[in-house]
């Protein structure tokens, strides 16, 4: 009961706290946002600089896909080196599983 008590009040406390932590101002000013045709036609400042073109060619042409990326369009190569990079962690990842369920079954066999 003790508990239940004290973790009210706590609660009750940094409600009081937390609603106070900002200031709080009765002014009365507005503010008025105009958006005008100026800054319509502005392109956002980010962007993606990912191809999907440059990936599907080095994930699956390897080191030839990344020189063809590179070749067609330079943008490419940052993308195709995603690919190439993602083919070599899938082939690492398929390289330890062989050696587990090898190592595993060696293992077995021996006991």
């Amino acid at each position: 009961m003790k508990k239940i008590v004290l973790l009210l009040i706590t609660l009750f406390s940094l409600n009081a706290i937390t609603y106070a932590s900002f200031p709080v101002t009765e002014n009365g000013k507005t503010t008025e946002l105009v958006a005008d045709d100026s800054n319509l036609s502005m392109e956002a400042p980010y962007g993606s600089d990912f191809s999907w073109g440059g990936f599907l060619l080095g994930f699956f042409l390897g080191l030839i896909g990344v020189l063809i990326a590179y070749l067609i369009d330079p943008d490419w190569l940052k993308s195709s080196l995603y690919g190439l990079l993602t083919v070599f962690i899938l082939y690492l990842i398929l390289v330890f599983t062989v050696f587990a369920a090898v190592g595993t079954a060696v293992a077995s066999t021996t006991v």
